[in-house]
């Protein structure tokens, strides 16, 4: 009996203890540094964007507790995406749609209604949102922010951190961002090491939005622009402005780069886009990105001569398996460090341990003329 009653008392203090640590409140810092406390890991979140990180990072229920998010913020600029995980995650199709912060459709009020325990949304969202940030706080709704926009190590792996917190996945967030950090300083230090005694190579790279008949943006300082810089490419645009903006093309043929990188999706507004993404076979891929190597001059590029034209995948940047690309760029400019490197098979192993489908598509490819 005295083994019975012991043992039911320290099953008692096991019990208090779980409980304790079930209902501690949760203290961190959001990626702007703000502090936040929660009570328990979110149950109702309103997603304002990084819909695939917050996938990969909470797990294959994910969406079960998303009671609000932009749709169309997917459904239009990443179709292929859309159309994947719409058919895996048939909620996609029912979860409320707020609108776009970023196209000004966006419905506050149906927010306020909706009372999410959380708001998760992108440094620019809360730039954005400006005071209403503070109504939202006011009714209770907690608002946290994560940044992979910028495009750091060290906000990646924040974010990741970050939402793990939100989502009470802090193990598999942990993981990931274990992950990402080792395959970004592995590549610094491989093009370190080529660097010291050989030259930086000059890139070009260009948003295919609009498809060959028309320039699209270059990037200096934010996504493409800074994964190039961890990659150690000699950045065309570097110095010819902040974040994203065309160069001329009489620019871009002065510099010669020695490698050129466009970027393509499916974006259901533009019908001549370069064209990557989920279910895009290697073929419909080339035959939108072949155009480019006609465009007028670029015969005497040195990219275009040597055959170093390739195509990634846009939603590629910004996401937390955006590693794989930035091994993809440095492979791109210095195959010589990256021999024993394979980023397509490093892209596929992502998905295949944190996402819940296979990588089917195109999503990173060298132009064959």
């Amino acid at each position: 009996m005295k083994w019975l009653v012991k043992q039911l008392m320290f099953s008692i203090v096991l019990v208090g203890v779980s409980a304790q640590a079930l209902w501690a409140d949760i203290h961190f810092k959001d990626v702007i540094g703000r502090n936040i406390t929660l009570k328990k890991p979110a149950e109702r979140i309103f997603l304002g964007f990084y819909f695939e990180d917050f996938l990969a990072i909470t797990g294959p229920n994910a969406y079960e507790k998303v009671v609000m998010f932009p749709r169309a913020s997917w459904r239009d600029y990443r179709r292929s995406q859309w159309e994947t995980y719409s058919k895996i995650i048939p909620q996609l199709t029912t979860i409320l749609d707020s609108g776009s912060i970023y196209t000004g459709t966006f419905d506050f009020e149906k927010l306020l209604a909706t009372k999410p325990d959380v708001a998760l949304i992108a440094a620019w969202q809360y730039k954005s949102l400006g005071e209403k940030v503070a109504l939202l706080e006011k009714s209770g709704i907690n608002v946290v922010v994560v940044d992979f926009n910028a495009q750091t190590l060290a906000k990646h792996v924040a974010s990741t951190l970050v939402i793990g917190k939100v989502m009470g996945t802090e193990g598999r967030a942990e993981a990931i961002a274990k992950e990402y950090q080792q395959t970004v300083e592995d590549t610094q230090a491989r093009v370190a090491k080529y660097l010291a005694s050989h030259p930086s190579r000059r890139v070009y790279v260009e948003m295919g939005t609009t498809g060959p008949k028309e320039y699209g943006k270059s990037y200096s300082t934010t996504m493409w622009g800074n994964m190039l810089k961890i990659a150690g490419a000699d950045n065309i645009a570097t110095g010819k402005f902040e974040g994203s903006a065309h160069l001329a093309p009489e620019y871009i043929l002065s510099q010669n780069p020695e490698v050129i990188f466009i970027s393509g999706a499916h974006w259901s507004k533009y019908n001549d886009s370069a064209l990557l993404g989920f279910g895009i076979t290697e073929a419909q891929a080339q035959a939108r990105y072949k155009p480019y190597l006609s465009r007028a001059g670029w015969h005497h590029l040195a990219a275009v001569k040597n055959g170093d034209v390739y195509g990634i995948y846009h939603a590629g940047t910004r996401t937390i398996y955006d590693h794989v690309f930035i091994q993809y760029l440095a492979k791109s400019i210095y195959p010589e460090a990256f021999k024993d490197i394979d980023p397509i098979k490093n892209h596929q192993k992502f998905f295949e341990n944190y996402m819940p489908q296979q990588l089917n598509g195109s999503f990173m490819i060298k132009v064959a003329d």
